[in-house]
């Protein structure tokens, strides 16, 4: 319904105005043509940045998700450090613990040997049965004391190395935490960039299908012109109009007037006047059009179009065919008088009503 009323609107063009004329109508059909190329040749931009930007969020989701996987990675190293830090920590608590018994084993042993200094140290010695024996009793008392010692030596040098681990375990962590940490900003990056991508290539694709939907609607048009231009070229009336002009038919009886601003002319007649069709055709349009009030137009063939505006009521509707003669609607109102608008087009160009009657026509 909307396509039909817009090439009636297009008809209307034609007549009323010149520049709708054959060859105007051809230019505007070219001008169709031109901006088509125009709207397909912006497609075909579009469709290539289209591609680019996939392309582009493709390897931006790559590097993303290689980001993404790396991320992980280090933090599952993370987490295997952390644990072996855990490890090495009860570890040295436990080397720790056993210090300090070896500890406190030395403390009661200082404290005995204290007690043995005064006296009892000398008593064993001197209990010794023989010089061998006290040689014996010398070296194992000092070998108890070395060996406790070496034991307390041998687990401080355990503790060192383990906090020498631990230091380095906690640097290699630290340096993960850092890089994770670069690696978590640099993710954000990618990802901003793929949002920005996303939004971009979905602006692209909305113009795209704007480019689309612009080239039917053009196609369409130009399809509906073509069609319009064929038909107005082949139909032909039984009756030629330019066989009237010697006996030519006003619609309506009346006085001709010229208005101004208007290439046609008014028959200002009685109120109610009919308003008849003065030769054969078929109406193409018939309905209110800004400047004309009600208007019905018919075809007469050979380029020939009968124009009748300023009518109270159309009594004929689109494709009826008409007899000259037939009423085809009433005479409007300009104030007190009756008046019709009534024009005479030959290939959309306003022909001088002179040319078609002998009446008097005021100004």
């Amino acid at each position: 319904m909307g396509l039909l009323r817009g090439v009636l609107i297009l008809i209307v063009c034609f007549l009323l105005f010149p520049s709708f004329g054959s060859s105007q109508s051809r230019g505007e059909l070219e001008k169709i043509k031109k901006e088509l190329l125009l709207r397909q040749e912006r497609l075909k931009q579009k469709e290539k940045k289209e591609k680019s930007l996939e392309k582009k969020l493709k390897e931006v989701s790559s590097q993303a998700g290689q980001v993404q996987g790396k991320l992980r990675s280090l933090k599952e190293e993370y987490k295997q450090i952390e644990r072996e830090i855990e490890n090495l920590s009860k570890e040295i608590n436990q080397l720790q613990q056993k210090i300090e018994k070896i500890k406190e084993e030395l403390k009661i042993r200082f404290i005995e040997l204290h007690k043995l200094q005064n006296g009892t140290l000398l008593q064993l010695l001197f209990e010794s049965k023989s010089y061998g024996d006290l040689i014996n009793r010398m070296k194992v008392l000092s070998l108890v004391a070395e060996r406790d010692w070496g034991l307390i030596r041998q687990y401080q040098s355990l503790v060192m190395e383990r906090k020498d681990k631990l230091d380095k375990l906690r640097g290699i962590q630290s340096a993960l935490s850092k890089k994770a940490k670069e690696l978590e900003a640099l993710h954000k990056r990618y990802v901003k960039k793929e949002t920005e991508v996303k939004t971009i290539l979905a602006a692209v694709r909305e113009e795209k299908r704007e480019e689309l939907r612009r080239i039917a609607e053009l196609e369409k048009r130009k399809r509906a012109l073509e069609e319009l231009i064929i038909s107005l070229q082949k139909k032909e009336s039984p009756v030629l109009l330019s066989r009237l002009k010697a006996n030519f038919p006003l619609p309506a009886e009346g006085i001709l007037k010229k208005l101004p601003h208007y290439e046609g002319v008014a028959i200002v007649c009685e109120k109610g006047t009919k308003v008849k069709a003065v030769a054969n055709g078929k109406v193409v349009f018939a309905s209110f059009f800004e400047g004309y009030g009600n208007l019905l137009i018919i075809e007469h063939g050979r380029g020939y179009h009968t124009v009748y505006a300023r009518l109270e009521k159309l009594l004929k509707k689109v494709g009826e065919e008409v007899r000259m003669g037939e009423v085809i609607g009433i005479a409007g109102s300009s104030g007190t008088e009756g008046m019709v608008y009534f024009e005479v087009r030959h290939n959309g160009r306003c022909e001088p009503i002179e040319k078609w009657v002998s009446v008097p026509i005021t100004q």
